[in-house]
């Protein structure tokens, strides 16, 4: 993976300029099959293992153990669940990867953690993908606040599972290539001059239990894994889809206009749109009409 100073780059028709403002520096770092310019940006890692950060900026921590090897840095995670921050710097700019030690779940064996229920998770990897391997562990919102960023335009808050909302803690997972499609769709909207400060998540990461919980006998749903969500343009705040194409009606073709903007981006590819799924729903008597974005790691749109 090769990691280019991005002074001259020029993204969607945008100077560095642009890039400044939409929360975004002139380098970038790569971990984890992932490669960002996001002043924020979100991982986790289990306990005591090591992360390799490919960048060409100073890094950093004050927990676990930095060193230096060729191209980037390698931290070694503290042993013991929680938030991590690793800082790196390059030309008087910075990105903060947000790194969780995970609480570790045995798929198959736990149900729950701390009384929060999990369920259980295929052993078998959908299309033998790696992504769909059962998580070893979850991000404990013990040490996750709402508030707390996950990137530059979103927090905790919006991607936590909708089940149990009094119990404490609760468990989360969120991954980087998803909120990377976020952030580039969140650009791309404003730019195109639907202008708000975040995607509205309806849904973000869902537990097995939760998820059949509400009907969806899916065991492949990337809401399980924390690599997807379900979102809608709502810069006028009122809790629904915004009227993206002025027709004075909230629809599906609200939606279709969000999945059309979305393909656009797929076609473009590169490291800011990580393969993955578009689907478009239409509006119920619960919710209004919504796109779902995931990084699978291979095309879908329904």
């Amino acid at each position: 993976m090769k990691l280019l100073p991005l002074i001259t780059c020029v993204l969607f028709g945008f100077s560095s300029l642009a890039l400044a403002d939409s929360k975004r520096v002139d380098f970038t770092i790569a971990f984890q099959e992932v490669e960002t310019n996001l002043g924020i940006i979100t991982t986790s890692v289990m306990p005591s293992d090591r992360l390799t950060i490919t960048t060409l900026a100073d890094a950093r921590s004050e927990s676990g153990t930095l060193a230096r090897i060729k191209d980037g840095w390698e931290w070694q995670a503290p042993a013991t669940p929680g938030h991590y921050p690793v800082t790196f710097e390059y030309l008087s700019e910075k990105i903060v990867l947000q790194v969780f030690v995970l609480t570790p779940f045995k798929n198959g064996e736990e149900d729950s953690l701390d009384g929060f229920r999990i369920g259980s998770y295929v052993k078998e990897l959908f299309r033998g993908l790696a992504t769909y391997s059962p998580p070893r562990g979850f991000v404990s919102l013990a040490y996750a606040p709402p508030e707390l960023a996950v990137s530059p335009s979103f927090t905790v808050s919006q991607f936590i599972s909708k089940q149990q909302p009094d119990h404490g803690p609760g468990y989360l997972l969120v991954l980087p290539a998803m909120l990377i499609k976020l952030e580039t769709l969140l650009e791309a909207a404003n730019q195109n001059g639907w202008s708000a400060p975040t995607l509205y998540v309806m849904s973000g990461f869902r537990t097995p239990y939760y998820n059949r919980s509400i009907g969806n006998n899916t065991s492949t749903s990337r809401h399980l894994y924390g690599g997807a969500a379900d979102v809608w343009i709502d810069g006028d705040g009122d809790g629904q889809m915004d009227d993206l194409n002025a027709d004075g009606q909230i629809t599906r073709d609200d939606a279709v206009i969000l999945a059309s903007l979305a393909e656009s981006l797929a076609l473009k590819g590169g490291r800011d749109w990580p393969v993955g799924g578009i689907g478009i729903y239409d509006a119920t008597a619960y919710h209004g009409p919504f796109v779902h974005i995931d990084a699978r790691g291979y095309r879908a749109r329904w």
